[in-house]
C-alpha cells in the first residue's frame, strides 16, 4: 500500500528533515531546475494539502520535516511561498 501524498513527504523528508544534509535553498534549486516527473507531482500534491492538511497522514508532515513553525499550515504556507513566491495555489 503506497502512503498518500508519498512524493510530497519523500521530498519534503530529503530536502528539510534535520538529520539530511540538505536545505531549503536545495529544494528551492530543485523546484526551479527540475521539469522531472517528481517536482510536478510534489507540487501538485503540495497544492492538494495546502488547501487540505487533513488529507495527510496524522504526525507524518512532522515527521517529515521536524518544522518549527508551530502548526501544519503555517509550515505549508511558508514552504509555499519560499518554493513558489506569489504564485496562486
Amino acid at each position: 500500500m503506497t502512503t498518500p501524498y508519498a512524493t510530497l513527504l519523500r521530498v519534503i523528508e530529503r530536502y528539510l528533515h534535520p538529520e539530511h544534509y540538505a536545505d531549503m535553498e536545495m529544494l528551492q534549486d530543485a523546484v526551479k531546475n527540475t521539469e522531472g516527473e517528481m517536482m510536478r507531482v510534489f507540487k501538485e500534491e503540495l497544492r492538494v494539502v495546502m488547501r487540505d492538511p487533513g488529507v495527510l497522514p496524522e504526525g507524518a508532515l512532522a515527521e517529515a520535516a521536524e518544522y518549527e513553525d508551530g502548526s501544519e499550515r503555517k509550515f505549508l504556507d511558508r514552504l509555499w511561498r519560499e518554493l513558489y513566491g506569489d504564485e496562486p495555489v
